[in-house]
């Protein structure tokens, strides 16, 4: 179920029509009182009642109301007991900056360092009055969405520290902070070694290290080891500047961590990567074989025109090869989802993923610029790429039409609908159809080296890339 904002009316009349039982306790009565909600119990309460039935109602809500809500204590009268609701903000600002995000996991981490606070529950993080303030604090306008991040705050912080001890460190630092301009210093000042020994700048940070705040122990001792390997001549590569930051996480002096979404159901797992090799890493994806690996490219019509799902599935990864959000005509996108956690893996640098279908594919004709494929209906019928045998050259593979010709009537009814949306994904399913057909039909060597490669690229797992540890 979507969820809806949440003010007074729309919370009563949820528990009114779908709430009989809290904490397995009959719901007797609910009443809207100003911008507030009582629920009404006819029995006196013990404590223990009392706090699932918050604990309850919390879940409640945060899986189905955007908003900020306070809930009070329950009240035992003679004969019942009361507990209210008060709606602080209602309805979603929209999505939360990564900034944000990551800030609110740096302080809910700090919390348990500094202020030895133990949260046995994402209900914890909302009932501590000066973790909740805090939160409110760094969210800002868009605090109706605080409660859409504290299950992930609350697994981040328990799987971190079932691997580590407060003790170990000193200070959570995220990307606002001096520590990560620091570090973004570095990567500025090192150099790419190419296949051909030339130098080449790295490129952006995030296309090299995916680390979203930093765990440290003695800040001063960890910028002075990087400082001293890195010299400021122009002839340190990221190599050595790889090697700086494997050793600090191994001496547990300095750690980036890349933090994903959890879902409500799900739970977050603490893993090191480029640490070790990939061997011991990702057993399970270096022994992934041509036979574990399943394409699947769908093109059901729906309320857009058609669904934009195109992935490479091998055990518990997938990567997903579709459309960059975005307004208007975008790229395609190479991104890596891990199932188990809800997390996505990372996104792929799209540089890096043009290298290595260069590599791997013989005369590849596809290029991920969509200035290069149809906008328009007129433009789609004149191309003279053969979509028709792309299209054949993977039938087995796609799901949702019978044949090519079911296909390129709904391609071109997307066209002439002239919906922005429905546009951008007919031409990103031609693309799409183009990028998987050149890679089945032309892949040097064995086609699951290419999609595990892939997958690494996403992961940002290999020499190219930072050690770190990942919360997903």
């Amino acid at each position: 179920m979507a969820k809806i904002n949440a003010d007074a009316k729309s919370i009563a009349d949820y528990f009114d029509k779908k709430v009989k039982k809290i904490a397995s306790i009959p719901l007797d009565d609910i009443i809207l009182i100003g911008k507030g909600v009582e629920l009404v119990f006819e029995k006196k309460l013990n404590t223990t009642q009392q706090k699932k039935i918050k604990d309850d109602v919390i879940n409640i809500l945060r899986e189905n109301f955007y908003g900020s809500y306070k809930i009070g204590n329950v009240k035992v009268g003679r004969f019942d007991s009361t507990l209210l609701l008060e709606i602080e903000q209602s309805g979603s600002m929209g999505p939360v900056p990564t900034d944000i995000q990551e800030e609110g996991s740096a302080f809910i981490l700090t919390q348990v360092l500094k202020k030895n606070k133990k949260f046995t529950s994402a209900n914890d993080i909302l009932n501590d009055v000066e973790t909740n303030n805090g939160l409110k604090k760094i969210f800002g306008r868009y605090g109706p969405n605080t409660s859409d991040w504290v299950h992930s705050y609350y697994e981040h912080q328990s799987a971190f520290f079932k691997k580590f001890q407060p003790s170990q460190w000193t200070i959570f630092e995220h990307g606002g902070q001096d520590l990560m301009t620091f570090i973004k210093k570095q990567c500025d000042l090192v150099k790419e070694v190419t296949p051909s020994g030339k130098l080449k700048d790295v490129g952006k940070y995030t296309t090299w290290n995916p680390s979203d705040i930093w765990a440290v122990n003695n800040k001063s001792m960890v910028t002075k080891k990087i400082n001293d390997a890195i010299q400021k001549d122009g002839q340190q590569t990221l190599t050595e500047l790889n090697n700086v930051l494997l050793n600090l996480m191994k001496d547990n002096m300095l750690i980036g961590l890349s933090l994903k979404k959890i879902n409500e159901n799900e739970k977050a797992k603490f893993m090191y990567v480029n640490k070790d090799p990939k061997s011991i890493e990702f057993a399970d994806v270096e022994q992934v074989k041509s036979s574990d690996v399943k394409i699947e490219i769908r093109t059901e019509e729906n309320k857009d025109g058609m669904n934009q799902g195109g992935y490479v599935l091998f055990g518990q990864y997938r990567v997903n090869i579709i459309r960059t959000p975005g307004e208007g005509f975008t790229n395609l996108k190479f991104e890596s989802v891990v199932k188990g956690s809800g997390g996505r893996g990372g996104a792929a640098p799209v540089g890096l993923v043009e290298s290595l279908l260069n590599k791997r594919v013989a005369r590849s004709t596809f290029v991920n610029k969509h200035q290069e494929y149809p906008k328009t209906a007129d433009e789609f019928k004149n191309d003279k790429r053969n979509y028709e045998a792309m299209y054949k050259s993977l039938s087995s593979q796609i799901v949702g039409t019978n044949n090519y010709k079911e296909f390129e009537d709904r391609i071109l009814k997307m066209y002439e609908s002239n919906k922005s949306k429905s546009m951008s994904i007919a031409q990103s399913k031609l693309m799409q159809l183009h990028f998987f057909s050149d890679v089945m039909t032309k892949i040097k060597g064995k086609p699951e080296e290419l999609w595990t490669d892939l997958l690494y690229l996403s992961l940002k797992v290999g020499k190219r890339f930072a050690p770190h540890g990942k919360l997903a």
